[in-house]
């Protein structure tokens, strides 16, 4: 496998990114895609949280995004990467919450990445 000099990568406890910048330029310049896999989250509930959560996020930085590409074409997929907690281990609210703080921080990250790629143009 040949590694991407384009893709932009990061991850955290329970999710990653990964971000590519499209050479067609495209008519949206920002998408987005999100996966919560049967083998990470067992109950359709909680893939369905944990892709609304993930929405919710996208929805919040999609201008930052769209200021920070700076014209250019970009896709982005954010990924749960790790078992959602049992009941016991962490209750649902401070769950939400903690994808949430990923997510915000990963997308903050990939927009001060994608800055710092245009001026470096």
């Amino acid at each position: 496998m040949i590694s991407d000099p384009e893709a932009l990568r990061a991850g955290r406890r329970w999710l990653s990114i990964a971000g590519r910048v499209r050479g067609d330029g495209g008519i949206v310049p920002v998408r987005f895609g999100f996966t919560a896999s049967r083998r990470h989250a067992r109950r359709a509930v909680d893939r369905n949280t944990a892709k609304r959560v993930l929405r919710e996020a996208a929805r919040r930085h999609v201008e930052e995004l769209d200021a920070a590409a700076a014209g250019r074409a970009v896709d982005i997929v954010l990924r749960l990467k790790a078992a959602v907690p049992g009941r016991a281990a962490l209750a649902r609210g401070e769950w939400k919450q903690a994808l949430r703080a990923e997510a915000d921080a990963l997308l903050a990250q990939l927009a001060q990445r994608l800055r710092g790629a245009e001026a470096g143009r």
